[in-house]
């Protein structure tokens, strides 16, 4: 028996799904879903129904091409007509013998289910592209037209109901066409007078540093050296070593003035005291001008500068007062007359006139207009009267140079530029001052000056206790200064800012002494010193030729002779000094020398001095009993008649 009988030999149902009629539940049936579990059993039974040939030929159809697969999937969709079903009752009158049933045609095979289509790709430049990352840029999205809003965007706010209006700034242009002309005018005044005074001041400063720069500087300063006192007591206060040199008139020591001015901490006041020129003073260890080592030696204030330097004198400044020198300034007062003409002039102010004798301008109680000519006759000594100790010609100075310079940096001053740069040119080339002082240093020591006056400002001169001093083995007149007092004077003012509370005259020159109107003391009895202020030099260049010859002269008519020497003071004419217990003797050598004058001095002790001023002074013989010549005479100080306030 082959496999077709093995085939027919199954049992069937006539009413199933293999009875060779399509089951409406059967996977082929479009109507019934394939993935239900009735189809799946429906499509089982069919399989289990179909014959070997028709399993083979599905074999060989699942086989062809692609392209035939592909169109039975596409006719497997069409739905399949149903056919008639097949009654399985047959008549009884045709009772024949039973036959196997029709083989029924192959079922065609079964397609696999139809896989659903590839989606559709997005368009290039959508969002789902760009998600995609399929490397399309999306496009750029059209804006809005101008005057619309974005369908969602917020409505603006409506100027003058939702917000206020916010007016527009006029322009630059608008702002000048609504001036007036008037206006427009002044508004140009203003833009170049700011452009004239922006020139004028860029040239003040550059002129300001040019000179700055051509002012003379000096290694001057020792500020940490061993003889400053009482640093910690000093910090903050500016010393001041103001040093006037070429004095019109004079020649060596006496040409030379020095002023030291301390101003305290807390500032408002200030000390002013003057060194004699000729005192007899120590000057440590220091460096020459050259840039020499100098020995120490005990000599003449004036000589420290004048042999040694600016380095020595302010050492010298410093052993003597203990003082710490912040800043040296050097005027060389033979131009100072031409700076005052710079300016135009100046005005002084005077507390007490100044008289005659004393200078060669007469100066009233005041305010006084002076030009160069009248300054230079203002620093140069007078006709009569010493001035060994320096202190009239230290004010002198002072007061004109402190003026010099307030006139020069006033307002007034300032709006002259022909003015100010020939001020300051001169300045430049009168001015000494230590490396780490500037103009501004010394315009804060002429406003310092200016600006405190009356009892704020206290000026006094270095107590002496002899003038006319020449040392053992030397030749030369000092004025000895009294050790004393000058200590006490600068521990006041380390200390306190402020001089010491004066306990007894400050000044060396006593109250006039009445002289005998007669010789009433013989020349044998009389010891004269001999000292030379003519500054003359003999043919070997040393000097006291005129009060060796002088001396010489008075020996022969009996007088004792004692020191012979010079006086390097400021001497104007030949004086007679003496003390108040040496009248008589002192009239007896004025008798002697006609022309002389006599000055009496608590300075000189008990010794009588001849101050030779002129070398062809004479000398004549002299007896007991003789009148003395009205020239002799001792006249009494003037006295300031009146007095000003000065600012």
């Amino acid at each position: 028996m082959g496999c077709r009988d093995l085939v027919a030999d199954q049992p069937r149902r006539d009413d199933g799904p293999g009875d060779g009629h399509p089951d409406p539940t059967s996977p082929t049936d479009p109507s019934t879903p394939r993935g239900s579990r009735a189809s799946r059993r429906g499509g089982r039974a069919a399989d289990a129904a179909l014959t070997v040939e028709a399993l083979l030929a599905r074999s060989r159809e699942a086989q062809d091409t692609g392209g035939r697969a592909a169109g039975r999937r596409r006719a497997d969709r069409r739905p399949v007509d149903p056919q008639p079903p097949v009654t399985s009752e047959l008549p009884a009158q045709a009772a024949t013998p039973p036959v196997a049933p029709p083989v029924p045609p192959p079922t065609p095979p079964r397609a696999p289910a139809a896989r659903p289509s590839a989606p559709v790709p997005p368009l290039p430049g959508t969002p789902r592209a760009a998600a995609q990352g399929d490397g399309v840029r999306m496009s750029t999205p059209v804006p809005p037209l101008p005057g619309t809003a974005r369908a969602g965007a917020p409505v603006p706010p409506i100027p003058g109901r939702d917000v206020p209006i916010v007016q527009r700034p006029p322009t630059r242009a608008e702002r000048r066409a609504a001036m007036s002309p008037l206006r427009r005018r002044l508004v140009r005044a203003v833009v170049v007078l700011a452009v004239l005074l922006g020139l004028v001041g860029s040239y003040y400063v550059g002129l300001y540093f040019y000179v700055d720069r051509s002012v003379q500087r000096v290694a001057a300063l020792a500020t940490d050296a061993p003889e400053v006192l009482a640093p910690q007591l000093q910090a903050g206060a500016q010393t001041y070593l103001v040093v006037g040199t070429d004095l019109p008139g004079q020649t060596g020591p006496a040409s030379v003035t020095t002023l030291i001015a301390h101003v305290p901490a807390e500032g408002g006041r200030a000390v002013l005291v003057t060194v004699p020129p000729t005192a007899l003073v120590d000057t440590p260890e220091c460096r020459t001008a050259e840039g020499g080592r100098r020995e120490p030696t005990s000599e003449s204030f004036a000589d420290a500068l004048l042999d040694g330097g600016p380095s020595c004198l302010v050492r010298a400044v410093q052993q003597l007062s203990g003082l710490r020198v912040d800043h040296y300034l050097g005027v060389d007062l033979g131009g100072l007359p031409g700076m005052v003409d710079a300016v135009g002039g100046i005005s002084v102010c005077l507390a007490a006139p100044l008289p005659a004798g004393s200078a060669a301008v007469t100066l009233d109680a005041g305010t006084s207009e002076l030009d160069g000519d009248q300054v230079a006759g203002v620093l140069r000594p007078g006709s009569s009267g010493s001035d060994v100790t320096g202190t009239e010609v230290a004010e002198r100075e002072q007061l004109l140079l402190t003026s010099t310079l307030r006139e020069a940096l006033s307002p007034g001053s300032l709006v002259d530029p022909i003015g100010t740069t020939s001020f300051l040119t001169r300045a430049a080339d009168a001015f000494t001052v230590d490396d780490g002082t500037t103009l501004g240093d010394v315009r804060a020591l002429a406003s310092t000056l200016r600006e405190v006056s009356g009892d704020a400002v206290e000026r006094t001169t270095l107590p002496v206790e002899r003038v006319g001093y020449v040392p053992t083995g030397g030749t030369a007149a000092h004025v000895l200064l009294d050790g004393d007092a000058t200590r006490s004077l600068f521990d006041a003012v380390i200390r306190t800012g402020a001089l010491p509370a004066p306990t007894e005259p400050a000044t060396a020159e006593a109250a006039p002494v009445a002289a005998p109107a007669t010789v009433s003391v013989a020349p044998a009895d009389v010891t004269v010193d001999v000292l030379d202020a003519t500054g003359t030099r003999g043919d070997d260049g040393a000097t006291g030729e005129v009060a060796t010859s002088t001396a010489s002269a008075l020996a022969a008519q009996g007088f004792r002779t004692g020191t012979v020497g010079t006086e390097s003071g400021a001497v104007s004419q030949t004086l007679v000094r003496f003390g108040p217990d040496a009248a008589a003797q002192a009239s007896t050598v004025a008798a002697a020398v006609p022309g002389s004058v006599l000055q009496p001095s608590d300075a000189v002790g008990g010794a009588v001095q001849l101050v030779v001023a002129s070398p062809d002074v004479a000398v004549q013989p002299v007896t007991v009993g003789a009148a003395l010549p009205e020239s002799a005479v001792p006249t009494a100080t003037p006295t300031p008649e009146a007095t000003a306030t000065c600012g």
